[in-house]
């Protein structure tokens, strides 16, 4: 009965706002928090983008890091949704209120390839990166063991708040290290999770870097590869080390946040972390025997370049130092050489 008042409801209605107040444990699935599946790849997403009358909601085409016969790595920007939900919200003409909302990944890729396709994974709203799709049912759960294995690496990069000191210590100075502090799932229960960091390169508050123009933020690069699939991983354990990520409204800092979209150009939406690099093991006994994934007899290994308005807030917001000190570790580990060219 709770499942289809809510379902009625929506997120605005009466139903929904108790829910809430009952407690996580007591929301179906439909309306918890948009997932980050940082490392344990989600359930098939099903297409369902269409308005009413057959409208589709506007948007541009999705850029094609790399494809197969069974899959494709689409680059996703900040900002959108990896597929419509009832959390999300959906866009129907002569029914919904406003302007439509951006078109999400899925509907952009399935236009972008002409095909229907499947996500093996997601990210958070607000993130960008590469986006590992399934062109091919019966290819799908094959696609979602690789990206599960031990042997996958996904290597974020996020722009954080603080200069990379804690408690006395230069984070930089530990190389890759890793965190393993359990966490709460979207339901409340405790979860093991782990994720290595790498702290780049950082720079505390001074001057501006553009004469007239706000002054130079405290801030730092970080590299991020989660060892599993928690809720929100990434950006809670950088909350734990008091760097949290900018733009990120859960885990953040409201002042900072609110700071750098007031004046530093930073967008509404946008969570400044970006999936840079994909890779997959070549594939073996332990998940192939599952289905057929087509991936290549030497695995994957995919970047996906830094989208344009974290690039630009790099340039703006970032001393050239800082990534002067960053590009080895960028190109090595992120595979982001095109960020100096």
């Amino acid at each position: 009965m709770l499942l289809m008042l809510l379902m009625r409801s929506g997120p605005g209605g009466r139903a929904y706002q108790a829910a809430q107040l009952a407690g996580p444990r007591q929301i179906p699935r439909m309306f918890a928090e948009t997932r980050s599946f940082e490392g344990a790849p989600p359930p098939s997403v099903p297409v369902d983008d269409e308005g009413e009358e057959g409208e589709r909601i506007p948007h541009e085409p999705v850029p094609v890091l790399a494809r197969g016969a069974t899959w494709a790595v689409l680059a996703k920007p900040g900002g959108i949704p990896c597929h419509e939900s009832d959390y999300v919200g959906r866009w129907r003409p002569g029914v919904s209120q406003g302007p439509p909302p951006p078109a999400a990944l899925l509907q952009r890729g399935r236009d972008t390839l002409g095909q229907r396709i499947n996500l093996v994974h997601r990210l958070d709203r607000g993130a960008s990166g590469g986006v590992l799709c399934s062109l091919d049912e019966g290819a799908t759960s094959g696609l979602q063991a690789a990206l599960a294995s031990e042997a996958a690496v996904k290597t974020y990069v996020a722009l954080v708040r603080g200069s990379g000191e804690m408690y006395g210590e230069f984070l930089r100075d530990r190389g890759w290290f890793t965190v393993d502090r359990s966490i709460k799932n979207e339901k409340g229960r405790v979860k093991n999770a782990t994720t290595e960091f790498m702290f780049l390169g950082g720079q505390d508050e001074g001057p501006s870097l553009v004469s007239g123009e706000v002054g130079r933020a405290r801030c730092s690069l970080v590299l991020a590869r989660p060892k599993t699939g928690r809720w929100h991983q990434i950006r809670r354990h950088l909350n734990g080390l008091n760097h949290p990520i900018l733009g990120d409204s859960s885990h953040g800092s409201t002042a900072t946040n609110r700071e750098w979209r007031a004046a530093r150009g930073l967008r509404g939406e946008r969570l400044l972390l970006h999936l840079a690099r994909l890779q997959l093991p070549p594939p073996g006994k332990s998940w192939a025997a599952r289905a057929s994934s087509g991936l290549p007899p030497g695995g994957l290994d995919v970047a996906c370049p830094l989208a344009e308005d974290f690039r630009e807030l790099l340039e703006t917001q970032v001393d050239p130092g800082v990534l002067e000190e960053s590009r080895g570790a960028l190109e090595e580990h992120a595979g982001l050489a095109d960020l100096f060219l």
